[in-house]
């Protein structure tokens, strides 16, 4: 494995919780997360607790029984646990698309994906499974299609529930409770929702940012790791939430309302980082950081301790000519920033007021700086979206191909839009019925045909009948029930492929397109408590 620096390897026979901390993806897509360092650092502060991290591994075959790798792949990296070795499997769930790779990660250990399977073994043997818990925005928004799998959720933020639940699950552990009584003390516990008691649940979360530190000796790659990702970099979370309120975006409706961590602690966190750590570059994390009302100073600051600077996307109403000039200072070669649409009318709808000629000065002052690249994002399959806005959208990009980029430096993501539960547009689902998947597949071809061969345009659109095909299985993930919970595990038993869903349908007897019908006519199958 790659060489990191700021690792827990603990003794465990000193050790009362064993946890096992999950990123269903890649290692360096896991590593990128903020959430997997923040919760391997909090848990590994507690002396008798040891957490351990499992990656997905790359290149294997669903479903897990089909696959032929060594079980050890999937060994945790500090002691090298099998999955099944630890008391608590816990599962950060960032995008639905990860689905399956749970699924394999649990059958890969011999571990029933069915939570009622597992429940029923432990009435006879408590510790026979780990517990399974998730986590995460996906989870947050519609934890119902991990319904059938995972035995506890946590929605919301976990640092107001995490001390209580660690309390209660260690007297699980070491008094004569069942798991019926641990159900019983966390149903009590705001934040975390209960498959098997279906109890209501509250979504909670930090209220004071700075009461959730920043983790100092965070884990880094080695700078000659570069497969690794994020080499020699610190990340500093500095806001939570967004205070814009676009109608697609979870993180608006999920993690409201917007906070921001203080300069004063932002700063001492940063000092001591300097101070201990082989730091290079510091990643700033949040939604909408350029909100921060110290956000130029921040990078200022960075910038002083001579640390190159890592930022996400900027709303583009928030780069002036100082913003710039400091992220040029802070050695930034990519901006990235997310029009949505080249249509003001669907931009003004969405909830991002930001006019054309808004984009096209700012990306004007980008060319004529140092920062060679500009990354945007687009969204096909709005609402009110017709074929005059999609055009919209390519003579927007065309123009910026007449600014005189060098070559492939605009780079340009087009995705179709997921509907998210508990947002505003959590019904609009007239692209993936089977009789509109064409119209939606047309719009990215006519896309990827209009802006092919531009010379400083690299388009991210291969196949567009795959592209359409794999929201749509998003959008059921997203907007699933319990019965969909079903539908996943056939889907992923039968291959985790499009023929499998098709194979899957076919055999539970459930029809996607009934199931989006209910969804437009105002069925809403999971809500939390504000």
């Amino acid at each position: 494995m790659f060489g990191e620096y700021n690792i827990f390897v603990k003794d465990l026979r000193n050790i009362d919780i064993k946890f096992g901390l999950i990123y269903p993806n890649i290692y360096s897509v896991g590593m990128s997360s903020y959430s997997i360092r923040f919760l391997y650092s909090y848990l590994n502060s507690f002396e008798n607790i040891a957490c351990e991290r499992i990656f997905f591994p790359p290149k294997i075959k669903y479903p897990a029984s089909k696959d032929y790798h060594s079980i050890d792949i999937i060994r945790s990296l500090e002691n090298h646990l099998l999955p099944r070795d630890f008391d608590i499997l816990g599962f950060s769930i960032q995008f639905e698309n990860d689905f399956r790779n749970i699924l394999w990660i649990l059958e890969k250990s011999g571990i029933p994906l069915s939570r009622t399977e597992r429940y029923e073994k432990s009435q006879h043997d408590k510790f026979y499974n780990p517990l399974i818990i998730g986590g995460g925005p996906v989870a947050t928004s519609n934890p119902l299609p991990l319904s059938k799998i995972f035995d506890i959720f946590f929605i919301g933020d976990a640092e107001p529930n995490l001390d209580a639940f660690l309390q209660y699950f260690m007297d699980f552990k070491f008094e004569t409770q069942n798991i019926n009584e641990l159900y019983k003390n966390l149903v009590k516990v705001n934040g975390i929702y209960i498959p098997h008691l279906k109890n209501e649940a509250k979504r909670v979360y930090v209220k004071d940012l700075d009461e959730s530190l920043i983790p100092i000796y965070q884990i880094m790659a080695k700078e000659k790791d570069s497969a690794a990702g994020f080499q020699n970099t610190y990340f500093v979370e500095i806001n939570r939430g967004c205070p814009y309120q676009c109608k697609f975006c979870i993180s608006s409706f999920h993690n409201q309302p917007f906070r921001n961590r203080s300069f004063t602690q932002i700063k001492q966190a940063l000092m001591e980082a300097v101070s201990e750590l082989e730091v290079k570059k510091v990643s700033l994390i949040g939604s909408c950081i350029s909100s921060h009302p110290h956000f130029l100073e921040i990078c200022d600051y960075i910038i002083k301790l001579k640390k190159n600077l890592s930022i996400p996307s900027i709303r583009i109403d928030h780069i002036t000519s100082e913003t710039i000039d400091i992220l040029e200072r802070g050695n930034i070669k990519t901006i990235t920033i997310a029009p949505e649409s080249g249509s003001e009318k669907l931009r003004f709808e969405l909830g991002k007021r930001i006019t054309d000629d808004q984009f096209f000065n700012i990306v004007l002052k980008i060319r004529d700086s140092e920062i060679s690249n500009i990354k945007m994002y687009f969204l096909v399959g709005l609402p009110n979206e017709s074929e005059n806005e999609i055009m919209d959208t390519v003579n927007f990009i065309k123009k910026i191909e007449t600014f005189g980029f060098n070559k492939d430096s605009i780079r340009i993501n087009i995705n179709p839009l997921i509907p998210k539960l508990n947002t505003p547009y959590e019904k609009k689902v007239e692209y993936y019925f089977e009789n509109t998947l064409s119209t939606l597949n047309e719009k990215l071809a006519k896309i990827k045909h209009e802006l092919k061969d531009l010379f400083s345009v690299k388009l991210k659109i291969k196949d567009t009948n795959k592209i359409v095909k794999n929201a749509r299985l998003q959008t059921l993930f997203s907007l699933g029930d319990d019965k969909v919970s079903d539908l996943l595990l056939e889907y992923y038993n039968y291959g985790a492929n499009f023929g499998a869903l098709r194979r899957a349908e076919k055999i539970m007897n459930f029809s996607i397109n009934d199931y989006f019908l209910k969804i437009q006519n105002c069925f809403n199958p999971w809500t939390f408590s504000k």
